[in-house]
């Protein structure tokens, strides 16, 4: 739909003025009319709350003219378009008109409706075709903007990609992005990191759009003369900023102030947070590529050192520490919290685990692969406790936590985990289930590598085999087959995802005679094999 443009009508004859409101056909043309006024103060008013597109007025008003009202009005809406209505004819009305570029001069005593509204269509007809200009315009600013970001992104990936071998080619590269790094000229490099990319990437419908977002802003907040931004990808940015030898002023603390500013406006128009991470001062590109790497390998310090930060990297050691020894402490633990009401346990349990995390500095990818491992016990055991069959997907808790690059991150989301298997688990205890299903359920899921019958189910429950599988496919939705097939291949997901062992041994786990029938299930369960779904990764 398209936008009617606004008009304000003014004029101090009332009946005029009654006459142009009602016989006008304002909103056929395009327009709508925001204010009829019967002087020129009240003109003024209504041009300054309204900022309309068109001002139709008469010169001869009490108070304030309409010549001096547009000359008012003008001063802060050069862009408005004017008709102006008169009893005069003298020439200096019509100078006046013509040096604030009024768009028509109309005299009351010719005035015909007919005329004035073809006046107005020709108002509107420039007025599409300027707004159809400024959009072409936006839009061409907007590619220009986006290939020149694809062209320093290509630059900074070959910079860090390539060896520097011809100095001299690099500096005339270099300085086509405005990188002028001779005759002791420095550059502090800055890394910029959103986080929680993958909520940002949702909320901004993909990884193109966030990388256009992050660049954008980045241009926009960041004011400081010969400031170069090359964005890498959606993930990470590398401000350069260019840094005077200079006793008179603390370049240092322009630069944090700088850095500080663009933080608060991604938080304010964005809705994103964002670390800045400070490097050291590089005189020539071999040293500013080798900063620039360093801040891209921060890994350690980037999950440790906390979100929304401002500052330099500071060099952290990993422990020697095997996490795994504390393994069946922690679940134990956390199983304790789903089962308890008490806020306290919670708090005390990711008190004590994340406090470990903090205080060792474990190696990043052995922090998650302990949680997925333990996230995934969790789900087992509360599904053997609940005797109920959890839809979780081993494959989507292993992408989130793997995705997470912060310790308060992942805490947060651990607290969140733990919350909802609690509630889970006092929902369903007030589920009612037949206690011989349960005990089918819970016997299956903790033998999944022996071949276990319908038959020989029956015989464990004394149950006849008929009543048995009618009682099971009338409880779960499922034949008992179906069910046992799916948990042997949701288990199978969950080793090819987590361990090394091969085909044939999860084919032996799961209690499979022959390692065919196996990967012909699983085939049909996943519509992959178990190679290619552990390529897949």
């Amino acid at each position: 739909m398209n936008l009617l443009y606004k008009v304000v009508l003014a004029d101090d004859h009332i009946p005029i003025l009654d006459y142009l409101t009602s016989s006008i056909p304002w909103e056929s043309l395009g327009l709508t009319l925001v204010a009829a006024c019967a002087d020129g103060e009240e003109a003024l008013e209504a041009c300054e709350l309204h900022r309309p597109n068109i001002l139709l007025t008469d010169i001869g008003m009490p108070i304030m003219d309409g010549i001096e009202l547009l000359e008012k009005v003008r001063a802060s809406n050069p862009q408005l378009k004017t008709i102006i209505l008169s009893c005069h004819e003298d020439f200096h009305y019509a100078q006046k008109a013509v040096k604030l570029h009024v768009s028509e001069y109309v005299l009351k005593e010719s005035l015909q409706i007919e005329h004035l509204i073809e006046l107005l269509q020709t108002l509107v007809s420039q007025m599409n075709e300027e707004r159809t200009a400024k959009q072409d315009v936006r839009k061409l600013q907007a590619v220009v903007q986006q290939n020149s970001s694809v062209i320093r992104s290509t630059f900074l990936r070959t910079l860090l990609e390539q060896p520097v071998l011809n100095a001299a080619e690099w500096a005339e590269k270099a300085a086509s992005f405005g990188i002028h790094l001779k005759d002791g000229s420095c550059y502090l490099p800055v890394l910029a990191l959103p986080e929680r990319i993958a909520d940002v990437e949702s909320r901004f419908g993909g990884a193109h759009l966030v990388q256009f977002v992050l660049d954008n802003t980045l241009n926009e907040s960041i004011s400081t003369e010969g400031c170069v931004n090359l964005s890498l990808d959606e993930r990470h940015a590398i401000l350069l900023f260019p840094f005077p030898r200079t006793l008179k002023r603390n370049i240092h603390e322009e630069i944090r102030t700088a850095l500080h500013q663009a933080q608060q406006a991604f938080h304010h128009y964005m809705r994103i947070d964002i670390s800045l991470y400070i490097g050291e001062l590089c005189d020539d590109l071999p040293s500013l590529k080798k900063q620039i790497q360093a801040l891209l390998d921060a890994k350690l310090f980037r999950f440790y050192a906390g979100e929304k930060r401002i500052g330099p990297v500071v060099p952290m050691v990993p422990t020697d520490d095997d996490l795994f020894v504390h393994y069946s402490e922690a679940v134990q633990d956390f199983r304790t919290c789903i089962q308890s009401s008490n806020e306290e346990d919670l708090q005390a349990a990711m008190t004590k685990w994340f406090g470990l995390f903090r205080t060792k500095h474990y190696p990043v990818d052995t922090v998650r692969s302990w949680m997925v491992n333990l996230v995934m016990e969790l789900e087992l055991k509360y599904i053997v406790m609940q005797h109920f069959v959890s839809n979780f997907k081993a494959e989507l808790l292993h992408q989130t936590i793997y995705a997470i690059v912060t310790l308060d991150h992942l805490q947060e989301w651990t607290h969140q985990f733990l919350l909802d298997k609690r509630a889970a688990v006092q929902a369903l205890s007030h589920h009612t289930v037949r206690k011989e299903i349960a005990d089918a359920k819970r016997y299956i899921l903790l033998h999944l590598g022996e071949r276990t019958s319908m038959e020989e189910m029956a015989g464990r429950l004394n149950l006849n085999p008929s009543h048995f599988s009618r009682l099971f496919k009338k409880e779960t939705g499922e034949t008992f087959v179906e069910f046992v097939t799916r948990s042997k291949m949701e288990r199978a997901r969950e080793l090819l995802d987590t361990s090394d062992a091969s085909i044939e041994q999860i084919a032996e786990q799961l209690g499979f005679e022959h390692t065919s029938y196996f990967i012909k299930l699983f085939r049909g369960f996943t519509q992959l094999s178990p190679s290619e779904y552990r390529r897949r990764m």
